[in-house]
């Protein structure tokens, strides 16, 4: 980024030598003409004084008492050349500093200033639409800063203002550039990842590229929108893809396959504060798809593969790749909803990019058949409270599920491993997982956490780990009373190559082992109290402290106390 000094002294260049010029011109003749009661002018330093004062317009006039005519006439001279010399200088600097590139100039600068002194884990979000702002307020949720980066000033704009628990930068560029991530970052140690929602996909390409080459250590997660774009960033690196149309579809190809696996995976990659999403009870039968745009085609395939049948409505009579027995026309008629069965079907899916079409589609099909389960693709976030008003049984709006499933990514990294792992469990196992997790959680979704176990991480656990037997089952002690268990759940246990899907109590804990947990916000705070502090873990383990201090003996009066009243 060049410099702002260089980019001002350039822009005022044409000022500044006129100024020189003129200054040196009068304090030269002032040296030159002769005073009233000498042969002598002035000498360089009196002279350069009374321009100076004259030229702006300061006028003390105790050295003009004693002035020749001669040095008056100059005076005159001097003093509307340098009054106009000074306002065509200051004219030229509120051009400058009223120009929006070097206003914009101005802002990078103060934002590559904040982004250098910050101390603190960051991760830079690239765009700051639908998605990247409830990204970007999730992050916030979990203390977490965003560096955000987009074209669109109005949206940098509406960053400044929101309301988030941790501030984020913003700034208006293009994130394709190098230098754009440089200035936000990316090779400081305090950036722990890059997150390219552009809407170009040669932008997220891009920024792919530049991570991979700048600071490959930094995660990476992007979203394409088509196939070719998701398998070109998989293809170098270690980086994570969602394409949007493809969550879609696995979300709801999973809503009809497992309910009760739909409602886990929403569950835990929910943000915190949500409220818990509510069991689904879907009945057997064929489903209509209205659209057979991007999304269609993603939704029928995934549902075709689990075999469910499916007629497509699609408006466009141009289209040439529908599958056979499809309908064409507009799926906003009744006419149209009748030849595909409608009375009859189990749930109707709206699928187009058009969010009015879509709530007219499913509001007809309600008055031909009360009883489908209806699906709504929501395309535009200001459209949230008609879609709420509307009733509808699931509405898939798009930012809001890529936010999420990125989010679950980024808040614990182990997530992505467990769900993967998870996708396979048969229907017994998710209802088991879900009542579970029931037991552990109030009426918001579960906070996830991941303990390390290692000496920076979790130095009183780490060190415990090397010198005796430490279970799972301890770690779930409540700090506050041994003989209680947090409300928390160790959901996947992961030891080098190897992977335990809902360790057991009795599981041995050895250094460098990584346990997902699930559970409160206040059971994530306090098993964090007992792994990094050695008399608290002393007391969880063993009912002993090893501090005879003040302070330890008031906390060990409190357990006890604590205790007998349990």
């Amino acid at each position: 980024m060049p410099s702002i000094i260089y980019i001002l002294l350039r822009r005022l260049r044409s000022p500044l030598i006129a100024l020189i010029v003129v200054y040196a011109i009068f304090v030269v003749g002032f040296v030159i003409i002769p005073g009233e009661d000498s042969h002598k002018g002035m000498s360089f330093f009196d002279a350069f004084y009374f321009v100076s004062y004259t030229g702006t317009t300061i006028g003390f006039g105790e050295m003009g008492d004693n002035f020749s005519n001669a040095q008056r006439a100059w005076t005159l001279l001097a003093i509307y050349a340098t009054v106009i010399t000074w306002l065509y200088g200051i004219g030229s600097l509120l051009t400058v500093l009223q120009d929006p590139a070097f206003k914009r100039l101005l802002k990078h600068s103060k934002f590559a200033r904040k982004v250098g002194v910050l101390r603190e884990p960051y991760y830079i979000v690239c765009g700051y639409g639908d998605t990247g702002s409830q990204l970007v307020q999730a992050l916030s949720s979990e203390n977490i800063r965003s560096i955000v980066i987009d074209r669109d000033e109005e949206m940098v704009n509406e960053l400044e203002v929101a309301d988030l628990l941790v501030p984020s930068l913003g700034v208006v560029a293009d994130a394709s550039r190098a230098e754009i991530l440089l200035d936000a970052g990316i090779q400081r140690r305090w950036c722990k990842g890059v997150v390219a929602l552009a809407t170009e996909e040669a932008t997220n390409l891009s920024v792919a590229i530049t991570v991979q080459l700048l600071n490959p250590k930094a995660r990476f997660i992007a979203r394409a929108d088509s196939q070719a774009m998701q398998k070109n960033i998989l293809s170098f690196g270690a980086n994570e893809v969602i394409n949007p149309f493809e969550t879609f579809a696995d979300a709801l190809s999973l809503l009809i396959k497992s309910p009760s696996l739909y409602i886990l995976f929403e569950w835990l990659s929910g943000k915190p504060g949500e409220s818990l999403v509510d069991p689904f009870f879907i009945r057997k039968g064929h489903w209509i798809l209205c659209g057979y745009g991007r999304f269609g085609k993603a939704v029928y395939n995934k549902l075709s593969e689990i075999g469910v049948p499916i007629r497509v409505i699609e408006a466009d009579i141009n289209k040439r790749d529908v599958p056979s027995g499809s309908v064409l026309g507009s799926p906003t008629e009744a006419v149209s909803l009748k030849k595909a069965a409608v009375e009859d079907a189990v749930g109707i899916i709206a699928g187009t990019d058009n969010d009015p079409n879509n709530l007219s589609t499913l509001m007809t099909a309600l008055e031909l058949n009360p009883e489908i389960f209806t699906v709504a693709r929501q395309s535009e976030h200001q459209n949230d409270a008609i879609f709420k008003a509307a009733g509808l049984d699931l509405v898939l709006q798009r930012g809001e599920a890529v936010a999420h499933k990125m989010f679950a990514l980024i808040r614990t990294p182990l997530l992505g491993d467990f769900l993967r792992i998870a996708i396979r469990f048969k229907d017994h196992k998710a209802n088991m997982l879900v009542s579970r997790i029931i037991g552990v959680v109030n009426d918001e979704v579960p906070k996830l956490w991941e303990i390390l176990i290692c000496k920076e991480a979790t130095p009183a656990l780490h060190g415990k780990v090397t010198s005796e037997s430490v279970f799972i089952s301890d770690l779930l002690r409540d700090p506050r009373n041994r003989d209680k268990n947090l409300d928390a759940l160790p959901l996947f246990l992961k030891r080098g190559k190897g992977n335990v899907m809902l360790p057991e109590d009795d599981r041995l804990l050895q250094n460098g082992d990584r346990i997902l947990m699930c559970g409160t916000d206040q059971s994530d705070r306090l098993m964090h109290w007992t792994t990094e502090n050695v008399n608290v873990i002393e007391y969880v383990l063993n009912d002993e402290v090893e501090s005879n201090s003040y302070i330890i003996r008031l906390f060990k009066s409190y357990w006890k106390r604590a205790r007998r009243a349990g």
